[in-house]
């Protein structure tokens, strides 16, 4: 690991985009520092408002993209205001800008990025947003009743993505048959005073907690601005559900009132939760990615799962030019001793590969949910 910058200074920056303000966007981001951003393909998820018509026939999942990079703390909040100021994210339906605070990050000399040894925790980490994001891990096909019952209970417009997964039990030839490892994965960022609700409805909607169904988490948001469209109106006049909630926070100064609204309807869950665990993310050329997928599974950790995308950035010729390669996004949760032996043998395994692009980050997990056994 001697090719390796270590950094404790840094957080992952996350935007979620339509497709109408994904080009202008990552360009802008990319102009103001941003580097190896990481662009992922996405649906949202929205709820119809319409009429019995428009119900019984949906519109198609709109078009998404989820984009992240790794980004040095005291750059962060100039980063996300260009975003939000070119995206116009500061309006309803607009999309997402959210920041985690990465416990560590470990790049390559070669790897594109800003980060080196000199970047300092600079970041204001206690004082954190009052968010927090709630991925699902699910089989194919589970995915849209996991969002569609997030969304029902109150949260911002559910973003899927797509990839792959596995665990110890895809070792068995019996069950690589009987499941496939296509995976779908369901973000929503949500105030924290409804995150315990949302992950409630969210676990029961996927049956998390039976056997094969997925592995749900938890992770504290640092800054966010979410306005990602929850809803579709076939209304061409007056204000959507969207609006009326938006303009309703502004009113009363804040989102207190909604939990107030909800007195008595708590949907959390009563049950076993793994705790304090560290999500181990590894980014590494798509070429790659499966041995760096068996070499998780092989050094013992209990599962491991895949996005796929591209890496955005403007090439140093060419203010317009872009350099679109594809690279895969590998991690896997962790209790937090097992967190080194684990990135030391997977640096081992690339660096024997002879790749000298890559990176290492980890996030906390502070709550998490599957099926345990027993």
């Amino acid at each position: 690991m001697n090719d390796l910058t270590k950094s404790e200074g840094v957080s992952l920056l996350n935007l979620i985009l339509p497709k109408e303000s994904l080009v202008s966007v990552s360009e802008a981001i990319t102009n103001a520092g941003a580097k190896g951003v990481f662009q992922i393909s996405a649906r949202g998820s929205v709820l119809n408002e319409g009429g019995f018509f428009q119900k019984m026939f949906p519109p198609p999942a709109p078009e998404q993209h989820l984009l992240q990079a790794l980004v040095p703390d005291d750059k962060i909040e100039q980063i996300s205001d260009v975003a939000v100021k070119t995206g116009s994210l500061n309006k309803v339906g607009s999309g997402a800008v959210f920041s985690i605070n990465c416990m560590d990050a470990h790049v390559s000399t070669a790897f594109p990025s800003e980060i080196s040894s000199e970047t300092n925790n600079s970041n204001s980490m206690n004082n954190a947003a009052n968010l927090e994001a709630i991925c699902c891990i699910c089989e194919k096909g589970i995915a849209e009743d996991i969002a569609t019952a997030a969304l029902q209970n109150g949260a911002p417009g559910p973003t899927v993505t797509f990839g792959e997964g596995g665990g110890v039990r895809d070792r068995i030839p019996l069950l690589r048959i009987t499941k496939g490892p296509e995976k779908e994965f369901v973000w929503c960022v949500v105030d924290k005073a409804e995150a315990d609700d949302i992950f409630g409805v969210m676990a029961r909607a996927g049956k998390i907690t039976e056997p094969g169904r997925g592995f749900l988490y938890s992770i504290p948001v640092h800054s966010g601005l979410i306005n990602v469209s929850s809803t579709v109106s076939s209304s061409a006049h007056g204000a959507n559900m969207e609006q009326i909630i938006s303009a309703l926070d502004e009113l009363k100064g804040g989102k207190d009132w909604r939990t107030s609204a909800d007195a008595g309807k708590s949907q959390s869950l009563k049950t076993t939760f793994l705790e304090n665990l560290v999500g181990l993310y590894c980014i590494v050329p798509r070429d790659y990615y499966e041995d760096v997928y068996d070499s998780v599974i092989d050094s013992g950790a209990p599962g491991v799962s895949t996005n796929f995308g591209v890496m955005v950035d403007v090439d140093n010729g060419s203010d317009d030019q872009q350099q679109n390669e594809e690279w895969a996004l590998v991690y896997t949760s962790v209790g937090p001793n097992n967190v080194d032996s684990l990135r030391e043998a997977l640096a081992a395994k690339i660096s024997s590969l002879g790749i000298d692009r890559y990176a290492f980050y980890t996030l906390p997990i502070p709550k998490a949910l599957t099926y345990l056994g027993g």
